[in-house]
């Protein structure tokens, strides 16, 4: 089966909800730019330092978008959306159980 190249959004928010980057506070999993261009050292483009404030809310709004799900806490700090991340879990999840029911197809 032909594996599906990640969008960099899929990308972080893996690494967010798996652990390897981040740190979760009390308000949520929160992430340095340096961190994240650490953790993304593979990008070499401007991208990787653009990434994490075009994906910042808005001051003064409060719900995440499909393309605008992180606050900006102060420079070079963000906070991720609570339903930023739980709309990934919920795609891994349904894709799971997609994969696992068509598994049983093929026998």
């Amino acid at each position: 089966m032909e594996q599906k190249e990640l969008h960099l959004k899929d990308r972080f928010l893996a690494a967010v909800v798996n652990g390897d980057l981040g740190v979760l506070e009390e308000r949520g999993f929160v992430v340095t730019l340096k961190e994240f261009k650490a953790y993304f050292s593979d990008i070499k483009t401007d991208y990787i330092n653009s990434f994490l404030p075009a994906a910042a809310i808005e001051p003064g709004q409060m719900s995440a978008t499909h393309t605008k799900y992180i606050f900006r806490i102060k420079s070079g700090v963000y906070l991720v959306h609570a339903d930023a991340i739980e709309a990934y879990v919920e795609k891994q999840l349904s894709q799971k159980d997609i994969r696992e029911k068509s598994a049983c197809y093929e026998l």
